[in-house]
């Protein structure tokens, strides 16, 4: 087991001078865009609220705890078909209450996707499509846009604009106004 722990090290070593590993300064504030992340960091941040997939989740309980009212069933009466339904019923609250975010760095955005943080630096943007109702943030390569909702996800889609606007004049990105 100790070659693997030697490999684990030399690895780590490797990855910190290329920049890619965690920035360990003792105590001191990291200048690594990487060990910032959330909607907790610096830059102007832009929350929304997600409401389609929590309402969606507390329906099907709802639908479970009906079915289990209306049947006479012993299987439908047991405690687990009913902390089921709870369960559904406290993750619709933890997703209702988790904020989609988008957060302006000073080169760097940052957001939430499948329940993971993103990050993508202005040099990997393609452009950015600000429309009456939505955001599009379409990267170079083969990543997936981020888009930004107003309807679907409650964002400030006019405040989101005027900053990312000034975003793409100061790293020279496209923006396509529709």
């Amino acid at each position: 087991m100790a070659s693997f722990d030697r490999k684990v090290e030399r690895n780590q070593l490797r990855m910190n001078k290329k920049g890619k590993g965690p920035t360990l300064n003792n105590g001191q504030g990291s200048k690594n865009p990487r060990a910032t992340q959330g909607a907790n960091g610096d830059g102007d941040v832009f929350k929304g609220r997600n409401i389609i997939l929590p309402s969606l989740l507390v329906l099907v309980a709802l639908l479970y705890a009906a079915v289990g009212l209306i049947g006479n069933a012993a299987e439908v009466n047991s405690a687990m078909y009913w902390i089921t339904i709870g369960l559904y019923m406290i993750l619709a609250l933890a997703l209702f209450l988790r904020k989609p975010y988008l957060r302006i760095n000073k080169s760097w955005l940052y957001t939430t996707k499948f329940n993971r943080d993103r990050m993508i630096d202005a040099g990997n943007i393609s452009k950015i499509q600000v429309m009456r109702n939505k955001i599009v943030i379409v990267p170079k390569g083969k990543d997936a846009s981020w888009v930004f909702y107003r309807t679907r996800n409650r964002f400030d889609t006019e405040a989101m604009a005027t900053r990312l606007e000034l975003y793409a004049k100061t790293h020279h990105v496209t923006l396509v106004k529709e």
